[in-house]
């Protein structure tokens, strides 16, 4: 075979197999892609190897040789020193600068959140739960299991978690993809509801898709050259699903990726739009990734004084906490994280609070303890269950910070709920319900139990019709405690009748005697609900 049949074949076979991992990879076709840098690379390497093996006379030239050998070592080191001198040593006010921040009044300016509608189902628990619908549906559990997106949103200004089925295996594609998908579920970030939504016209394009109809590859064939990242699942107030891809160009040479608009795709007829940021739909929550957002509140917070002093003098450095958490309010999203020193001595400085479809960043200067030093006061407070607390919310309650977070069990289980005092983390309310928290906030009941903390007595307190429950207020004639289901439950004897209360309700429980006065609210069954003890 001559050496024109031979790069003609090999030419072939590249192009081939340079096709195939383009449609399985789907890079964008832009300089700015290192996935497409990297294939440049590979496909220059791979090309001076044909020629090489197909005419050694090709390189019998030194010049050309070195030439040729040289262009791939030269598109490298050029690359590298543009990052390099683009990179955070050169410019590293220009990166501080990347997020604008606010500063603002926690009593004056933090949100206050309706009571009742407390997001305190993290990503975890909605995932059980919707996992655990699906199981109990078995017309559905055969072909279709929940994805593992489960995107937190608004919808009608109330906050859910949204995720689309998707096909268990490659087989129930072929049977089902003619029709597509025929649910979503909703989980209320309240309530832990989980609602499967039927739609009037199946879900057609989807990450679970295998072809040309697969979310990531349907968008890069219509926007060869758009930089985008994984699109996320949405719907809007009406409950119709898209996916939200949002478009980034690079600051600083290759570096640095940064929002330029999004492109929503519809689900079900495939229809996509390219909006810029300042046209995007109001119904779009999320534009920004908490990634992104956090690394760029780091570069803040470590190089607004320059890079020396973030690595010596560190005066003034700051960094967020190990966590964050999303709170709805003004029917966005916004991410919460808390400030803290770089020596990381376990308390913060203040919040952030950033909205994730407009960018809007603000602080609020205030002295607390850190997540984690409020998550194990929580634990602690219930130290005999063993429950482990999510990442906690930040809420305003009387004008003051409050970390708010659920209890689970060993099976993921919500089982109890904490408050914790943000500036003295010591001080922890829990409850079985989030009412239950705030009327021991504003009732009197202080974080260790001992019914001297502020805001009005119980007997003030309106009696909650829609639960049924009434005041009980005497002394305890008697006292005894059983174990029901793993949980220690304790029986008291007031005014010759019988009531019961779960050791989760207060800590100081297991010290309660006969004639102490006790007073509280129960429902119909004579069950404790909120208790005091004098």
């Amino acid at each position: 075979m001559n050496s024109a049949k031979k790069r003609f074949a090999s030419y072939t076979a590249l192009a081939l197999v340079a096709l195939g991992v383009f449609y399985i990879t789907t890079p964008a076709l832009n300089i700015h892609s290192q996935q497409f840098r990297f294939m440049l690379l590979i496909l220059a390497i791979i090309v001076i190897s044909i020629e090489i093996s197909i005419d050694q006379n090709t390189f019998s030239n030194k010049k050309l040789k070195y030439g040729f050998l040289a262009l791939p070592i030269i598109l490298v080191t050029g690359i590298a020193i543009g990052n390099l001198v683009n990179g955070v040593f050169f410019r590293a006010n220009d990166y501080a600068e990347l997020i604008e921040v606010e500063e603002r009044s926690f009593e004056n300016d933090f949100p206050a959140m309706d009571d009742s509608s407390i997001p305190m189902m993290d990503r975890d628990t909605a995932q059980r739960l919707g996992d655990r619908r699906i199981g109990s549906m078995s017309e559905l559990v055969s072909q279709f299991v929940p994805a593992d997106t489960y995107t937190q949103i608004n919808v009608d200004n109330e906050p859910y978690r949204v995720t689309p089925l998707q096909y268990t295996s490659f087989v129930r594609w072929l049977n089902n993809r003619s029709e597509g998908i025929p649910n979503y579920l909703k989980v209320d970030m309240v309530t832990g509801a989980v609602e499967v939504e039927d739609l009037d016209d199946n879900i057609m394009y989807s990450d679970s898709e295998m072809l040309n109809r697969n979310v990531h590859r349907h968008l890069r064939f219509r926007y060869p050259t758009k930089l985008f990242e994984d699109p996320s699942f949405e719907v809007d107030d009406a409950g119709h699903p898209y996916y939200i891809a949002t478009t980034y160009e690079n600051r600083f040479w290759f570096k640095q990726l940064e929002p330029t608009g999004l492109i929503i795709l519809d689900a079900v007829t495939g229809e996509t739009e390219n909006y810029d940021l300042d046209e995007m739909p109001s119904w779009v929550d999320r534009v920004y990734s908490a990634d992104l957002i956090l690394q760029q509140l780091n570069y803040r917070g470590q190089y607004s004084d320059g890079f020396l002093n973030a690595q010596f003098g560190k005066r003034g450095v700051t960094r967020t906490t190990d966590g964050y958490n999303y709170i709805p309010m003004n029917d966005d999203v916004y991410l919460y994280t808390g400030v803290t020193s770089i020596n990381n001595d376990a308390s913060n400085i203040g919040f952030y609070l950033v909205n994730l479809r407009t960018k809007a960043a603000e602080f609020y200067p205030v002295t607390s303890a850190d997540e984690v030093s409020a998550m194990d006061s929580a634990e602690g407070s219930l130290q005999q269950m063993r429950f482990q607390s999510t990442f906690p919310l930040l809420i305003s309650l009387n004008d003051k910070p409050y970390y708010i977070s659920s209890l689970k069990d060993d099976s993921g289980l919500v089982r109890s709920y904490a408050l914790v005092d943000a500036q003295d983390y010591q001080r922890v309310i829990t409850s079985d319900t989030v009412d239950g928290l705030i009327v021991q906030l504003n009732g009197g009941s202080t974080a260790d139990g001992d019914g001297e903390g502020e805001g009005e007595d119980l007997d003030e307190i309106v009696e909650v019709d829609d639960d049924n429950l009434t005041l009980v207020s005497g002394q305890v004639e008697n006292i005894s405690q059983a174990v029901v289901s793993g949980n220690t439950i304790y029986y008291f004897m007031i005014d010759g009748s019988i009531y019961k209360a779960d050791v989760t309700l207060n800590d100081t429980l297991p010290f309660v005697e006969e004639g102490q006065a006790v007073e509280g609210e129960v429902n119909g069954d004579n069950e404790f609900k909120l208790i005091i003890l004098d």
